[in-house]
């Protein structure tokens, strides 16, 4: 994406702007047309061989794309991420206001742009209601004029609240309004974050299907998130240190700047951050957090006298908007899932231990830095300095492109049906139902050819499995009924001149969103994802594969006038991936119908866990020097598996589309990139992974993150495959070449 930079000198007239723009455009101009040409005369001059080329402005258009991104110095076989990449991240610094940039954030940021001019065009008569609301939501957000004017005045309104009083702030709203430990209710002030905030802090209470009863709704108990990542209070290294220090920083300039004395601030705060670490010290790591150790049916009398230090009916009862949903009755017999039941007795043993006044800190200091990005730039700007040293970004995202993003999240049918109705082509979905059947296919043959360690009653319930997946693509349907869109966000009423009353209000809705579900049954064919959303899903519950409008597009999704080999390379593999989620360490253990069961025999389950380990030793060995550590294999299984196996099966459904479609007669070839059909399968797998990384997020991505770097799961996934090898014709001793060592699962 070119980006024009910004005139840091005051010398220039207006007058001689002009031609400089028309220069550049003129220039840039110049160079794609060179570069047709080049690869037109290139292509006309391989006529003379026996291979067809492809000379339609698509293939051109293609040719130039893929060339643009790779670095023809590398060597496929020792780096393949270089060779196909090195080119665009040379071309793509990081901008100022990431942590990382690669083909994913670059297509999000041309959604993003998207969505800018659909939502800044005057709101006329002809707008849904939905789309009206959409437009003035942007419009308060776009109005910094009155953001300015405010200042902190709506959040220390907020803090004005009983529930939300902060002791760090003394008297600062007023003697009146100070906080008091003994009109201190833990709980309440748990339940009005989550309902009035849309925050979970300490616990996190929501409703999602019932593992084991897909079919049903059940509410659900787990440990709240931290600021930072658990890793950066357990752990004592540079990065972890120098973390801690800036988050104390903010947690002490943030009340200063709501009027707090320093003093008071630096003595209250500190402790906080302590509990904060001890909180993390208890909190369940990621890596343990499996299906069935995270599946304990409690009664709430039950968990009541399990953990009696705190008033379970009580808080899931104020947790709920009684007025919007009058019928909900609650009662010591419902049944909830608590997903770490030894994280909430040690939760309640270190409250006892810990002063009221540094609990009641710590629960509105979470609630309040989460609305400080809503309020003016001196907040904007001190929260940028916190986040200079977590992440790296060096300068606020600009104001259009924060407040798209907060439209696209909060009202996300609204924004949706604007995007569907201008920028989806339906013929999509026939594509993909193409490669979504010959995946499925692939997936299914090679389980039946290929597979020896699976028994034959296990492989039966799986291919079963496979068959009965659910592919959803584009976008839900009742987007397109105005009704049903308007009628979902109809006690929403926003003010242009009211930014923070507007965002009170969503977070109000958001919060009861998914408590509306209770009581009703699953509805197992239909979704409820974004369609904008740049990214693709495999849900458990549903045994549902997602693929909304924002991912079908280019260099995920080429069209029917370009060579399949680069859509089955990438939107085919992401296909396949997804698939594959539903047979990876976790998916693996719901049946077709979605519900948590061992449907496996134990043989196979000791079988695949044999090949499982094979994968995680590989990874473990991968090491990403933006980072300075090593990828965590066993943290990154479940997305290393789908990689794997995405690839396979897409590679085996491109392959039989030709014999099938093209009986066996090979596509025309891309002019001017010297490579298969085949190759550029690969290719156009490893191209979206482009991405470069600040060593903040870098480590983030390994400490949190549950995929491995871009860079190795493109070497990984390519080393462990026959097919890639020989369409590269790897030797024996290259890198990417494993050869015997080679880990497979599906």
């Amino acid at each position: 994406m070119e980006m024009e930079m910004e005139k840091l000198s005051g010398r220039g007239s207006k007058q001689s702007a002009a031609p400089t723009t028309l220069m550049k455009a003129a220039l840039t101009g110049s160079v794609c047309l060179c570069l047709a040409l080049l690869i037109a005369v290139i292509a006309v001059s391989q006529k003379t061989t026996n291979e067809e080329f492809c000379l339609s402005s698509e293939c051109i258009e293609a040719a130039g794309s893929i060339l643009n991104k790779m670095d023809l110095s590398a060597q496929p076989c020792e780096d393949f991420y270089k060779y196909a990449c090195g080119g665009w991240l040379q071309e793509n610094p990081i901008p100022e206001d990431s942590s990382s940039y690669g083909i994913y954030p670059w297509l999000r940021q041309n959604v993003d742009l998207k969505l800018k001019e659909l939502l800044e065009q005057p709101t006329t008569n002809s707008d849904i209601e939905a789309v009206k609301k959409a437009k003035v939501l942007y419009r308060s957000c776009m109005n910094e004029t009155a953001l300015e004017l405010l200042d902190a005045k709506p959040l220390l309104k907020e803090l004005r609240k009983r529930e939300f009083r902060w002791p760090v702030l003394g008297n600062v709203l007023g003697a009146d309004v100070q906080w008091d430990e003994e009109k201190f209710d833990l709980l309440h002030t748990l339940a009005q974050i989550r309902t009035q905030h849309s925050k979970s802090v300490l616990v996190r209470l929501y409703v999602s299907p019932d593992d084991k009863n897909s079919q049903r709704y059940i509410i659900k108990l787990d440990q709240a998130s931290l600021v930072l990542s658990r890793e950066d209070y357990i752990t004592n290294t540079t990065e972890a240190q120098a973390n801690r220090e800036a988050l104390l920083r903010l947690m002490v300039d943030v009340p200063v700047m709501l009027g707090a004395p320093e003093e008071a601030a630096e003595q209250q705060m500190k402790p906080v951050l302590d509990f904060e670490m001890k909180l993390a010290q208890i909190m369940i790591p990621f890596e343990n957090r499996t299906s069935e150790s995270m599946y304990n049916k409690y009664s709430l009398s039950k968990l009541q006298r399990t953990i009696p230090e705190f008033n379970w009916l009580s808080f899931v009862k104020a947790s709920i908007d009684s007025k919007l949903y009058p019928d909900l009755s609650i009662s010591s017999s419902e049944h909830t899932i608590v997903r770490v039941p030894q994280y909430m007795k040690d939760l309640f043993k270190l409250l006892n231990v810990t002063d009221t006044r540094t609990v009641a800190n710590y629960v509105v200091w979470r609630s309040v830095l989460s609305r400080i990005t809503t309020l003016s730039r001196r907040f904007l700007y001190r929260y940028l300095d916190f986040a200079r040293v977590t992440t790296g970004t060096t300068s606020l995202t600009p104001r259009w492109d924060k407040c798209v993003n907060y439209i696209e999240g909060t009202l996300m049918y609204a924004t949706g049906r604007l995007f569907v109705d201008k920028h989806f082509q339906e013929d999509k979905k026939h594509m993909m139902e193409e490669l979504i059947e010959g995946i499925r296919w692939a997936f299914i043959d090679m389980l039946e050819k290929e597979n020896d360690w699976m028994d034959a009653e296990t492989k039966k319930k799986a291919i079963q499995k496979a068959h009965a997946v659910l592919a959803k693509v584009g976008y839900p349907e009742f987007i397109l009924n105005d009704t049903y869109i308007n009628e979902d966000i109809k006690r929403l009423s926003f003010s242009e001149k009211d930014y923070f009353g507007n965002v009170m209000q969503t977070l109000r809705f958001i919060s009861q969103a998914d408590i509306g579900w209770l009581r009703k049954n699953v509805p197992r064919t239909e979704w409820f994802t974004n369609p904008t959303t740049v990214n693709a899903f495999y849900s458990s519950s549903t045994n549902q594969i997602r693929f909304p409008a924002g991912e079908l597009q280019k260099p995920f999704f080429w069209g029917l006038d370009y060579p399949r080999s680069l859509s089955y390379g990438a939107i085919g593999v992401i296909v396949g991936h997804e698939l594959t989620h539903g047979f990876d360490n976790n998916g693996r253990k719901y049946d077709k119908d979605g519900n948590l069961d061992q449907w496996w025999s134990n043989a196979s389950i000791a079988s695949f866990n044999d090949k499982t380990q094979c994968m995680i030793d590989q990874y473990n060995t991968y090491h990403w020097k933006e980072a300075g550590l090593n990828v965590r294999g066993k943290r990154t299984l479940a997305e290393n598996i789908a990689d794997n196996g995405g690839m396979r099966e897409a590679f085996r459904a491109y392959r039989r589309w030709i014999d099938k479609e093209r009986s066996g007669v090979e596509e025309p070839l891309l002019p001017g990139v010297g490579l298969s059909n085949n190759q550029l399968f690969f290719l156009s797998y490893a191209q979206v992974r482009c991405n470069s990384y600040r060593p903040e997020a870098a480590r983030d991505q390994i400490v949190s993150g549950a995929h491995s770097p871009p860079k190795y799961r493109v070497i990984g996934a390519m080393s462990n495959y026959e097919e890639f090898r020989k369409a590269f014709n790897c030797p024996e001793t290259s890198l990417m070449n494993r050869g015997a060592e080679s880990c497979r699962v599906w």
